[in-house]
């Protein structure tokens, strides 16, 4: 029983160091974004917003039309519905249209010329 005890007992506090060094490690790894170079500014920029993008993919809330998936989108209206508008035959986004015209479309059997975008097409979101 005593054997039982010490060793629980040492699996708590165990436990409790690896998560206050985990807290410190976290806290060690933050870094003032203004002190950081040009190129990891935008290192960090892309990644979060990769993550960003993922993230309501997952939740079914960016459902680009092209890839790498818009941002304009993202920053603009915080989801994406490029591709439900497309498969309607409604105008997407400037970035996805101009994406379709370089040949970044994933919608099977749209061709670029019929997609609908630019200044005289209003993207309804």
């Amino acid at each position: 029983m005593r054997f039982l005890a010490v060793t629980l007992l040492s699996m708590l506090m165990l436990g409790a160091c690896s998560e206050q060094k985990s807290d410190t490690l976290a806290e060690a790894k933050e870094v003032n974004f203004s002190d950081l170079s040009f190129d990891e500014q935008l290192a960090s920029i892309v990644h979060d917003t990769e993550t960003a993008k993922k993230g309501l993919a997952a939740k079914g809330e960016y459902n680009c039309c092209v890839m790498p998936a818009c941002n304009w989108c993202l920053i603009n209206d915080k989801h994406c519905t490029c591709s439900i508008h497309l498969n309607k035959g409604e105008s997407v986004c400037g970035e996805c249209g101009q994406a379709w015209a370089v040949g970044r479309g994933i919608i099977v059997g749209v061709e670029a010329e019929d997609v609908k975008w630019g200044p005289s097409e209003v993207h309804a979101h």
